[in-house]
Order: C-alpha cells, then sequence, then structure tokens
C-alpha cells in the first residue's frame, strides 16, 4: 500500500491540511484499518474500487465513489476491496464550512454521497480522476473544483470559529463551553449553534474530540508515561471515565490500545 502527502497551493492551504493518496494493488489481498475520530471532516474519491466499511453496530456499507464524511463520535473497520486509488481532502476544523453551504451537522456521523448532491458535477470529476495518469493532474481537477464551490463564510464567524479552535487547542481540551464562550466575549447557545452550522459538531462534542486527540499526542510523543499519568495529564481524575472516553472513540480501552500499537506515531499520516 502506498501513501503520499500532498500539501495545498495557493489560499487553499488556509483551509485543507492536506490532499492524501493511497494506493494499493489486488496482489496485496485486502487491507483492513481502524479510523478513529478526528475534529476534521474529510471529502474522499475514489477512482478505482471504494472501501467497504464496518461499522461499530457490525453493519456493513461499500462507500460511494465521492463522499463528504461528517464529523464523527464512534470508530469504524475500513477494508480496501480490490484494486484501491483513492485522494482524502482533509479539511481544517474550521475548513469545510468555506466549500459547502449547509449545516455540516446535517452529515454528522454519516457520509454524504456527492454524486447525490452535485450529480454530473461529481461524475465528470470522477472520470477525469480515473483517466488522469499522474498525481499532478489529479490535484488539478480536485483544487478546480474546491476553487468552484469556495464561498467564505462572514469574517467575524471565520474568526470566532478559528480563535474558539486555538482555545481548546492551548488547553488540550481541558475546558468547557461556558468558559470558551466567556473568553469570546459571546453566549453559550451562539457558540453552540456557530460550531454546530460551521464545525459539525456542538461545541461540547468539538472540545471532546480535541481532548482525546490530545490524549492520542501523549500516547505517540510520551510513551513512558503511565495509563494513570496519562489520564492525570489530560485531565481526567476518574479511571473509568478516562477507559469509556478512550473506549467509545476508538474501541480499545488505553491499555488494548497501547497494547496493539506499541509504535503509534500521531505524526505519521495513517489511515
Amino acid at each position: 500500500m502506498n501513501f503520499q502527502i500532498v500539501q495545498p497551493s495557493g489560499f487553499l492551504k488556509n483551509h485543507i491540511k492536506y490532499y492524501c493518496f493511497m494506493e494499493s494493488g489486488i496482489c496485496e489481498g485486502n487491507v483492513m484499518e481502524r479510523v478513529i475520530p478526528t475534529e476534521n471532516i474529510q471529502l474522499m474519491f475514489h477512482y478505482r474500487n471504494p472501501f467497504i466499511v464496518y461499522h461499530s453496530d457490525n453493519s456493513a456499507i461499500r462507500q460511494p465513489q465521492s463522499i463528504l464524511s461528517g464529523l464523527s463520535n464512534s470508530f469504524s473497520d475500513v477494508s480496501t476491496n480490490g484494486e484501491t486509488g483513492v485522494i482524502f481532502i482533509s479539511f481544517y476544523p474550521a475548513g469545510a464550512c468555506h466549500f459547502f453551504n449547509f449545516p455540516l451537522s446535517e452529515i454528522e456521523n454519516q457520509s454524504l454521497n456527492m454524486a447525490d448532491v452535485l450529480g454530473n458535477e461529481v461524475k465528470q470529476i470522477e472520470e477525469s480522476l480515473y483517466f488522469s495518469e499522474t498525481i499532478k493532474k489529479k490535484i488539478l481537477i480536485i483544487e478546480n473544483f474546491l476553487l468552484r464551490r469556495y464561498s467564505p463564510i462572514p469574517l467575524h464567524d471565520n474568526l470566532l470559529l478559528r480563535k474558539g479552535i486555538e482555545i481548546i487547542k492551548k488547553y488540550k481540551g481541558q475546558t468547557n463551553a461556558t468558559s470558551l464562550s466567556d473568553f469570546l466575549s459571546t453566549t453559550p447557545k451562539t457558540l453552540e449553534r456557530k460550531f454546530s452550522h460551521y464545525l459539525g459538531k456542538t461545541t461540547k462534542q468539538i472540545i471532546k474530540l480535541i481532548r482525546f486527540q490530545e490524549v492520542l499526542n501523549d500516547f505517540s510523543n510520551n510513551k513512558e508515561l503511565s495509563l494513570t499519568e496519562l489520564a492525570y495529564n489530560n485531565g481526567y481524575f476518574d479511571q473509568s471515565h478516562f477507559i469509556h472516553d478512550f473506549k467509545a472513540y476508538s474501541g480499545y480501552t488505553p491499555g488494548e490500545f497501547v497494547t496493539k500499537y506499541p509504535d503509534f506515531n500521531i505524526t505519521a499520516e495513517y489511515f
């Protein structure tokens, strides 16, 4: 299986974290990976066989050729399905709202078939990606599509979202919706409405997602920490609460995760 990370060009880099290309051949067999929640909405274009997704409720579906995945609060297992070729467009938390003019809470915990929304335009992109022989050409197709869709949100809302995410990350998710709204000089109700509309989840849920990512950061960068120290470092003073949250997002207890992924590195690009 081959991965290649490409940085966006121009002003798109302000809204998009990266493009990731993943390809695998038939001879590699079907590869299964666990997908865990992040605070980043993702757009995917399959130009070969789409993945099979196994959800935590044991249901299985074949992905459409092109999908927009909303923020999730649970894990899923994804399997390649023969010869694979896909491009992932990973948005920054406040990035996707500039390209999709609907409340992103509408795709919370689900994926949207882009063909159902954009019809022939998406079909043409899928066909162009299939016949494009190089990654450079594929990126040009994707960026032209994104540029056509770009519609900036109001400046005040953009600044509110970006500052809110910055504060949550600064405190490693160890804050709450009321404190955050006070810092941003707005009401908790207004902030929740803005977060839900533009980011795809409520203030409280975004805080929890970022807190989980900070736990993974500690797993990656401080492997000498015990699980108890890891919990305390991330604001958990109740081990059962820590284990419950971790398992809800990843499907593993912290101990199981350490055992299964002893060399886990969050800075490496993974599924």
